[in-house]
């Protein structure tokens, strides 16, 4: 029975001082990390799930930086940049949001597809062909391609929307201190 305790004892002494350690060495890294990002230029990163608006398959996982300049995607071995002076929107919507805004019309499917492009066709599709609304949170980015066009990318966050909102949160400064471009329809 002794030799029991004394096991536990040593056990219990281990814990106390490996736990801090680990803390430790966690927090270093992070900081570690984060002057790299710095260092970088990065002002906040995520990982999200691309969805649309890339040459990359659905569901490629895209490292999404926001940076002093604009938007640098990584993802499926490309790089993808967006300069501050191409960004004219970026937002957080849910799939239940969006699908809302389709169905509330009277043309559902083509308003939804004015409003939000290929996306709100997109997004509202996958919303009425689910049988339980998830909630899936996306980050809706709109930007002015190499052609002049308006153009829209669109990643998943899954449930969790801090990923997407900490982008978007980063990304608005960034378009507010653009002028306002005109576009012929």
């Amino acid at each position: 029975m002794e030799l029991f305790g004394a096991i536990m004892a040593f056990v219990i002494m281990g814990l106390i001082v490996l736990i801090p350690f680990f803390i430790y060495l966690s927090i270093k890294k992070a900081r570690k990390n984060k002057k790299d990002l710095k260092d970088k230029g990065i002002i906040s990163q995520s990982n999200l799930t691309h969805v649309e608006g890339l040459p990359l398959s659905d569901k490629t996982i895209c490292k999404v930086s926001v940076t002093q300049d604009g938007m640098l995607i990584e993802g499926g071995g490309s790089d993808f940049n967006l300069s501050s002076h191409q960004l004219r929107a970026v937002e957080v919507k849910t799939d239940v949001e969006i699908a809302n805004i389709v169905d509330s019309s009277a043309m559902k499917g083509i308003v939804g597809g004015l409003v939000f492009g290929p996306i709100g066709l997109v997004v509202g599709a996958r919303a009425k062909n689910k049988q339980v609304k998830t909630n899936e949170h996306f980050l809706i980015i709109n930007y002015v391609s190499s052609t002049g066009e308006i153009a829209s990318l669109l990643f998943t966050a899954g449930q969790n929307p801090l990923a997407a909102q900490k982008i978007a949160l980063k990304t608005k400064p960034l378009i507010s201190v653009e002028p306002k471009a005109t576009v012929q329809l």
